[in-house]
């Protein structure tokens, strides 16, 4: 994130793009590592604390939970957003004025608008409580409702817009391939379907890692069994092995953050050897040169 803030010649428009992901992860894995001391916490402290402690700090136990909603959802919308950009370098790309970072700007500004506003209802209907076994403040997985219309405004919506912007772009792929429209730019357009599967493999890196909470979901929905006493433990757990995944994955992909990476840890490297070599050779000297006697003074008799 600060290679591309600091490096002017990285501020593109995929690049401010992964920025955007890489902030709302950042802010998710925070959220996360903070619900996972306060539970620690409590855990440790469970016969220590009193009932009045436990209701002091509900607020930020309520705050650390709407975070992570609003952040998971930003997250996933990103991952949309440059759905929509490969789309427009794909098959739009003739109309220069899509690719303006303008645009992409004011995309960002509603994707993380959207993100706290779809937030309105779970508050307004006080579907979040505290799940006291857990120390934690989520939506109740009973709650068939508001679990729901989580899954479908956080996930589900902006999966379906990036799975039908992957049909279209390898659609007209496949289509003009055959027709000879791509005769001069094949290349190109090949690049930006290999970028397209790499947002794919950033989604399903999600619904894969996320698939345990998922799954409690779906048996509490249909009343197939019960979910676990930890069940929000458990996804959380989940959810944070995912925030690493796709940080890793998006450095992996991103070549250029890639090479300026490889770059500096070369250069610390270089550094340290000389700094080392230079402790050496002082220590040499010090051993070849020799050691001046102290002159004895005598007594003129």
């Amino acid at each position: 994130m600060f290679i591309i803030l600091y490096n002017r010649s990285l501020r593109t428009v995929a690049n401010i793009l992964t920025l955007n992901s890489t902030v709302a992860i950042l802010i998710l894995s925070s959220d996360t590592l903070a619900i996972g001391i306060y539970v620690l916490y409590r855990d440790i402290k469970r016969r220590e604390l009193q009932m009045e402690i436990e209701m002091k700090s509900l607020f930020l136990c309520h705050v650390r939970g709407y975070i992570a909603h609003m952040s998971f959802g930003a997250l996933v919308y990103s991952y949309a957003i440059q759905a929509c950009y490969r789309l427009v370098g794909t098959i739009f790309y003739h109309r220069v004025s899509y690719n303006h970072l303008k645009i992409y700007v004011y995309a960002i500004c509603i994707q993380w608008s959207f993100s706290i506003l779809q937030l309105l209802p779970i508050i307004l209907g006080n579907n979040q409580i505290y799940i006291q076994h857990e120390y934690l403040c989520q939506i109740a997985i009973e709650n068939s409702k508001a679990v729901g219309y989580i899954c479908f405004t956080n996930y589900m919506i902006p999966v379906i817009i990036i799975m039908i912007i992957y049909y279209k772009i390898t659609r007209s792929v496949r289509k003009k391939e055959n027709n000879g429209a791509y005769k001069y730019n094949i290349h190109r357009v090949r690049r930006q379907v290999v970028l397209i599967q790499r947002i794919v493999i950033l989604i399903l890196v999600l619904l894969v890692l996320g698939g345990p909470y998922s799954i409690f979901i779906i048996l509490e929905a249909l009343s197939i069994k019960r979910a676990p006493s930890y069940s929000h433990r458990i996804g959380f757990m989940f959810i944070s092995i995912a925030c690493a995944s796709s940080v890793i994955t998006i450095i992996y992909f991103t070549r250029s953050v890639r090479k300026m990476i490889i770059e500096f840890l070369s250069i610390k490297k270089k550094s340290l050897q000389r700094n080392e070599l230079q402790q050496l050779n002082s220590i040499q000297n010090m051993e070849l040169t020799p050691k001046r006697m102290p002159m004895s003074t005598t007594d003129d008799t």
